[in-house]
């Protein structure tokens, strides 16, 4: 293999360049015939010591495993088949057999390389916590305090009432005046004013007489979201500001519409961007961060050749995948619940279901995302590829495809296709129906179901894809 054949020839590199002695414990002759000198012990004690050929030459054999069995037989009065020394040796055998003992063992080794690598422990725990508390001060898809500013041409009550009426909102923040169209320009251009009106003369004498008259009004619509709400706030503001007028002028408020359209919000009533946006930035950190430690600690292994115990042990596939997943699973499952707490405790976000439903949501979905590392892993060769690759395929997908954003049925095409098969479109669907609307087990059994099924195939993706032996 690859790495055994670099490790020996560093040894031997080492020893002849520097002069210093080089202790190797083995069990496979093949090994112990590269040395210059072994010993060949059973059971604690010193068989025979000498060089590989001498020892051979001792026995009249041709070659050190020979030689060894027959040292062996000596020591134990037994006679030892060559095919037993042979399976001992064969450093791709394999052991068939599902043991959770050698899963564990992995488990428990995968645990001590976390605590021994403290800042690797502290971005597993707390990593997620920090990321969703820098985000959460950020997180924000409410248009309010816009600078404004108006180019009064009237000069009239009527005008300045209707500034009035706007600087009065709590959407809007009123600056200094405009003086002609060039300043407004320049002003807006700069990005000092997100929205700029304009009132044309004899705009009060117009009122008054009950004719039609035109405000311009200019918004930013660099951010189309954020424009279109603007021109529904002006819209309203006016279409009062008239009624006010009429009531005034004509004593009733003119009736427009036989009905009128009362708007309510059933969930999140207070339209904050907070209560929407972080129950769907858990799953984004849940499937960002768990992925990329899963996938750099087997690749990690890879580049420093440790994969090797792999390679030459009876330990099966799924033993070491699923050994190697579980600390970076209990270690999530801790980060879940910092990422909940913040949400209620720091940021105030209302949550309304089931706690232990969310939990066993988290856990199958954090079972998903830790496959996917493992997925990534099982083909990438080095640590820095495997970064770039978890990150391209967890974040685009989940930003652009899974409803953080814009809901997964208003996609088309491949992008709606990506939705339905990515794994944290069920996740913010949970997350979001749990915190906002307390839906409860059968209203949520489609998309549990999804992650399991999702844990199925990125399972047997892994295993399928993870080679036994050095490629």
């Amino acid at each position: 293999m690859r790495y055994v054949d670099k490790f020996w020839k560093l040894l031997i590199d080492l020893a002849r360049n520097d002069g210093v002695t080089i202790f190797i414990s083995t069990h496979f002759m093949n090994e112990g015939e590269r040395c210059d000198r072994i010993s060949l012990m059973h059971q604690g004690k010193v068989l025979d010591s000498d060089t590989p050929k001498v020892l051979t030459q001792k026995r009249g054999k041709e070659t050190l495993e020979e030689a060894f069995i027959e040292y062996l037989e000596e020591a134990t009065q037994e006679k030892i088949s060559e095919t037993e020394v042979k399976l001992t040796e064969n450093s791709t055998y394999k052991h068939k057999r599902f043991s959770t003992r050698r899963l564990f063992g992995y488990s428990y080794r995968e645990s001590l390389e976390l605590v021994r690598d403290p800042v690797r422990l502290a971005f597993a725990l707390v990593g997620m916590v920090f990321l969703l508390f820098v985000m959460g001060f950020g997180i924000t898809m409410d248009v309010d305090d816009l600078r404004f500013s108006v180019l009064d041409q009237d000069q009239s009550p009527q005008s300045r009432a209707y500034i009035q009426n706007i600087s009065g909102s709590r959407y809007f923040l009123e600056q200094s005046p405009l003086h002609s169209q060039l300043e407004l320009d320049s002003r807006m251009k700069s990005g000092e004013l997100s929205v700029a009106i304009v009132i044309p003369s004899g705009f009060g004498k117009s009122l008054l007489k009950g004719e039609q008259v035109n405000v311009s009004a200019w918004a930013d619509g660099t951010m189309p979201f954020r424009g279109e709400t603007v021109s529904g706030y002006l819209t309203g503001m006016h279409y009062d500001y008239i009624m006010q007028l009429a009531n005034q002028t004509l004593g009733y408020v003119p009736t427009l519409s036989p009905a009128n359209i009362e708007m309510r919000y059933r969930y999140n009533p207070g339209f904050k961007s907070l209560d929407a946006m972080v129950p769907a930035i858990i799953p984004m950190l849940l499937i960002f961060v768990p992925s990329i430690l899963m996938a750099l600690s087997v690749v990690r292994e890879k580049e420093m050749g440790s994969i090797t115990n792999f390679y030459a042990t009876p330990v099966t596939k799924l033993e070491f995948l699923i050994g190697k997943q579980l600390p970076y699973i209990i270690v999530s499952m801790i980060g879940f619940f910092g990422l909940v707490a913040l949400s209620i405790l720091l940021f105030d976000v209302p949550f309304k279901g089931s706690l232990s439903l969310f939990t066993l949501a988290a856990l199958l979905y954090v079972i998903t995302t830790t496959g996917i590392g493992l997925l990534i892993s099982s083909f990438a060769q080095t640590q820095i590829a495997a970064l770039a690759g978890t990150a391209i395929i967890t974040l685009l997908p989940t930003i652009n495809f899974s409803g953080l954003k814009d809901p997964v049925s208003s996609l088309e095409g491949v992008g709606a296709m990506v939705g339905t098969i990515f794994p944290v479109t069920y996740f913010i669907n949970i997350s979001r129906g749990i915190f906002s609307k307390a839906v409860d087990f059968v209203g949520l059994y489609h998309d549990l179901l999804a992650l399991l099924i999702a844990i199925v195939v990125i399972t047997t993706g892994s295993v399928l894809l993870l080679q036994k032996q050095e490629r």
